[in-house]
């Protein structure tokens, strides 16, 4: 296996865990062991940019904010992650309907790139790997309902950035690469089928998904 079928593969994966609480509405425990023994979060390891317009960032996540789950509600619903994504890829122009229109996707975080060299080498390969990925059907088309009737929110987009954030952290430049310990175990987790944003929660807390 060359070592970029071995990388695509672990990044399937990836998106496989991802998409089993993204497209059925549920979140479910760490059967993954993901923080067992960690003891850095992948932003202290790696410290990748916001590709995203922090603006629309905050605009996203307002609009779809995290609230804590009631005692006795039932586990399902739109997954506020996957809404913000939704969202902060549609302000971007890098949505077309429910796929992922990898051109736009780079034309809008150039601005980001040219203050990030290091990174803007490699987003490429992760954009056209990682858009590639989730065109699966399975992925890209949600057709799961709220009790309401309300269409759930895509689970596309936060499969396609958790994967391109994915790519860029076990490519980390030297230059954004911390060397503390325990950040090679975070690699690890990660090509094992962690998703990249839940190696960003310190006690439970969400993080941005862009």
């Amino acid at each position: 296996m060359t070592r970029y079928a071995s990388f695509a593969a672990s990044l399937l994966l990836v998106l496989l865990v991802v998409a089993r609480e993204e497209v059925s509405g549920r979140r479910h425990n760490d059967v993954l062991g993901c923080h067992n023994g960690t003891t850095v979060t992948v932003d202290e390891c790696c410290q990748l940019p916001m590709l995203a317009d922090p603006a629309v960032v905050e605009k996203c996540k307002a609009a779809h904010p995290f609230k804590p789950r009631g005692k006795g509600k039932p586990d399902g619903g739109a997954q506020p992650g996957a809404c913000i994504a939704e969202c902060i890829l549609k302000e971007m122009g890098a949505l077309k309907g429910a796929n992922i229109n990898a051109v736009a996707f780079k034309q809008a975080v150039q601005p980001t790139l040219k203050k990030n060299p290091s990174v803007a080498k490699l987003i490429d390969g992760a954009i056209d790997s990682c858009s590639t990925l989730v065109e699966d059907a399975a992925f890209s088309r949600n057709k799961n309902t709220e009790a309401g009737g309300k269409p759930l929110c895509l689970a596309s987009p936060k499969l396609f950035v958790n994967c391109v954030y994915s790519s860029l952290f076990q490519n980390c430049p030297t230059d954004l690469w911390t060397k503390k310990d325990g950040c090679t175990q975070l690699k690890d987790k990660i090509k094992q089928g962690c998703p990249y944003f839940a190696m960003r929660k310190r006690h439970g807390r969400h993080h941005r998904p862009t």
